[in-house]
């Protein structure tokens, strides 16, 4: 089954238990993430294979900074919650055989990574810019292990997308250390990460 078939199949059974809010108002002004950065890297290896087998699925075009509206807020939180409920999460080693694949969700199952990819795939398709959604490495902060995130950039802050988490979450209040992050030039910043 592909995913895009999977994620049909998914919506039909899950659709009917996220119902938007009636009323859906922006929440309150989170900050703009920025982070002393340590330096700025190539993206990593298993990210670039990724972006050679889906072409055009990382070119970052489009406003880098969404205006932050109801309906904006509850577009992408739509989404967010709907891509969770789909894809079960299956560690990389057991589904591909492999420690570490960047790629979209197959049979609904995939990692923090696969998903981040696969909520920005919809949102793009949703009609938002690339640009604003970038990808991002973190730890978790109890005990640290690495994880994966979207960020959206808005006018409003930078808030998280997290297979782990049901609502958007402002990065400062999101349970995570973040240490890399995408730029929309293809570059990757690291960030100076207090030891």
């Amino acid at each position: 089954m592909n995913v895009k078939t999977c994620l049909s199949l998914c919506v039909l059974a899950c659709v009917a238990g996220l119902a938007a809010p009636d009323e859906v108002q922006a929440q309150d002004t989170c900050l703009q993430m920025h982070l002393p950065v340590d330096r700025v890297i190539a993206p990593p290896e298993t990210y670039v294979e990724f972006c050679l087998q889906y072409d055009g699925a990382c070119e970052l075009t489009g406003p880098e900074v969404l205006e932050w509206t109801s309906d904006t807020h509850a577009k992408i939180a739509q989404i967010n919650a709907k891509v969770n409920a789909e894809i079960t999460v299956v560690p990389d080693w057991q589904f591909h055989g492999l420690e570490d694949v960047w790629d979209y969700p197959f049979n609904c199952q995939g990692d923090c990574e696969d998903i981040a990819l696969e909520k920005r795939r919809q949102l793009t398709e949703a009609g938002l810019p690339s640009a604003a959604f970038t990808l991002a490495l973190a730890l978790k902060n109890a005990p640290p292990v690495p994880h994966a995130l979207l960020l959206v950039e808005t006018t409003h802050g930078t808030w998280v997308l997290d297979n782990l988490q049901e609502d958007l979450l402002c990065w400062t209040t999101a349970p995570y250390t973040i240490t890399y992050r995408e730029r929309t030039d293809g570059q990757w910043e690291r960030y100076a990460v207090p030891r």
